[in-house]
C-alpha cells in the first residue's frame, strides 16, 4: 500500500508543479520544442525524446516530490562533509531541494527553469551525481527507475 500511495502522491505532485511551470507565458517556446519533438518522432518511444527528458528531470530539479530531508549516519571513524569533521553516528541530512536550487557549482543559475541545461553533455555527469529527487542509495525510491 505504501508503494502505491507514494507512486501517486509524488508523481501527481511532480506533473501537477511541471504543467503549472510551463504554462507559464515565459516558457511558451518549452510547449512549443516539445510540440515539436513530438512532431518530429511521432513514432519515437518516451524515452528516446531527449527534450521531453531534460523538461522532465528539470522539473524535478526544480520541484523535488519528496519535501523532506533524507537522514542518514555518518559511518564509523567520521567524515569530512565540506571541510568540517563529521564524528561517526552523527545523523546528517539534506534534502533534494536545497542540493537542487543552491548548488550553483552542478546546476548554474539553479535558481531558473531551464531544461535545455540537461542536454549539454559536459555538465550531464556532474548534474546527475547530484540529482536525487526520489532520494538515492538503498532507500531511494524504488520506482525511480
Amino acid at each position: 500500500m505504501d508503494d502505491m500511495a507514494a507512486g501517486i502522491d509524488t508523481v501527481g505532485d511532480a506533473l501537477c508543479f511541471l504543467m503549472y511551470q510551463i504554462s507559464l507565458p515565459d516558457y511558451d517556446y518549452i510547449q512549443n520544442k516539445l510540440y515539436e519533438e513530438f512532431q518530429e518522432g511521432p513514432n519515437l518511444s518516451l524515452d528516446q525524446l531527449t527534450y521531453l527528458d531534460a523538461v522532465i528531470k528539470e522539473g524535478l530539479r526544480c520541484f523535488p516530490p519528496i519535501p523532506m530531508s533524507q537522514p542518514r549516519y555518518v559511518p564509523q571513524g567520521g567524515r569530512i562533509i565540506s571541510g568540517h569533521f563529521i564524528p561517526g553516528g552523527t545523523i546528517v541530512s539534506c534534502q533534494a531541494y536545497s542540493v537542487h536550487r543552491l548548488n550553483d557549482v552542478a546546476f548554474p543559475n539553479s535558481d531558473k527553469f531551464l531544461p535545455e541545461r540537461w542536454l549539454e553533455p559536459n555538465s550531464i555527469s556532474e548534474m546527475n551525481r547530484h540529482f536525487f529527487a526520489f532520494g538515492a542509495g538503498s532507500r531511494g525510491c524504488t520506482g525511480k527507475q
